[in-house]
């Protein structure tokens, strides 16, 4: 049995890895590899006209076009028969409600769904109406995430895969705003495990004193931060009113058992863990971190600058969405707005990253 988001009934849930690694560790069969090759090339080509000086035109458009097409063609190239998803337990009820299940996968299955996922979320992107620096950071975060698929050196071959039964597509049905809600966010949760992992894999380095793979890691990381705050802009690309008639009455009862709260969503939490032990490991100030190692104090910053405005961002977006509304789980007598309560998490956030930063803030919280 192949169980369906609760949000959107058309649309198979996605299986991500227990593990939370959303990195290959075998080389994919040769059709997949020269798909995936032909897809980087072609999201590189499309980021490079988006951010091009000669602004958007037929070239950007034809440009889409080429990406939507290679990435379409790779996830076909590498689907595999779906799993049984009856017997998988979501985490939280968000995994329920965007149905999201987690389970031990191999590289063959992981490419299949992160590809997928990918393909979904870019035919939306061409519809949507983001600014081109967003479009850029999403085209970015998946070169980055599709390179991730692709391991070098002499990493083994992937075991066969089983194929599809049956011809299927990476489309996604509908292409309402609801749709465009849960597709995003299975992107925005796959750049949640990226992000944690890169983290995770600098705070070993710092560790170990690898200073050289630390600060790749640290600019991977910073990508997919990127990434997933366009995802989040993209996923609220709709009007204050559509998202209250369409969207906000889907994550609350009767239509769910409990109200949702991205709180607890298990792949944002394993990002933020990361970002603790990153803090905890590399606590020097920007000012004794670049006196002794200008490049690493840079490239820390700005991963911290980018959870900064990630969190900056959330604000904005809940002000267009929700206004001085309190949030689902605050209830309607709650003293707080869902804006405050943001703004309170972000001048914590600030605080902690503050000598950090070569431009840190310097509010402080103060009891009134």
């Amino acid at each position: 049995m192949i169980y369906v988001s609760a949000a959107c009934p058309d649309l198979p849930v996605v299986v991500l890895p227990e593990n939370n690694v959303v990195r290959a560790r075998t080389r994919p069969a040769a059709p997949v590899e020269t798909a995936l090759t032909g897809a980087i090339a072609s999201l590189t080509g499309l980021r490079a006209e988006l951010l091009s000086p000669d602004g958007a035109g037929d070239r950007l458009t034809e440009a889409m076009d080429r990406a939507v097409d290679q990435v379409g063609r790779l996830a076909i190239a590498a689907m595999v028969a779906p799993m049984d998803t009856g017997p998988l337990k979501p985490i939280v009820p968000n995994h329920t409600y965007f149905g999201v299940r987690t389970a031990r996968i191999d590289d063959a299955y992981l490419v299949s769904e992160v590809t997928t996922i990918i393909a979904r979320t870019l035919v939306d992107l061409r519809t949507a109406r983001l600014g081109l620096g967003d479009r850029a950071a999403e085209v970015r975060s998946m070169v980055q995430l599709l390179s991730g698929l692709l391991p070098g050196g002499n990493a083994p071959a992937a075991r066969p895969a089983a194929a599809p039964t049956r011809p299927r597509t990476p489309g996604a049905p509908g292409g309402d705003e609801l749709t465009r809600w849960v597709i995003t966010h299975h992107f925005y949760f796959v750049l949640n495990l990226a992000a944690a992992d890169a983290v995770s894999e600098a705070v070993t380095a710092l560790t170990d004193g690898d200073r050289d793979t630390a600060l790749d890691a640290l600019r991977e990381a910073t990508g997919c931060v990127r990434g997933f705050t366009a995802a989040m802009i993209h996923s609220g690309d709709m009007s204050a009113p559509c998202y209250d008639a369409k969207v906000r009455p889907t994550m609350q009862p009767p239509a769910v058992p409990v109200a949702l709260t991205g709180r607890t969503q298990p792949e944002h939490r394993a990002f933020r863990k990361a970002m603790r032990r990153l803090v905890a490991v590399s606590p020097e100030s920007f000012g004794k971190l670049a006196a002794a190692d200008p490049e690493l104090a840079v490239a820390r910053g700005a991963l911290l600058e980018a959870d900064l405005q990630d969190i900056e961002r959330h604000i904005i977006v809940t002000a267009a969405l929700v206004g001085d509304d309190s949030s689902i789980v605050q209830g309607d007598d709650s003293a707080e707005s869902a804006i405050a309560t943001l703004r309170t998490m972000r001048h914590g956030r600030a605080e902690t990253y503050r000598e950090l930063m070569r431009f840190g803030d310097p509010v402080t919280r103060t009891a009134l």
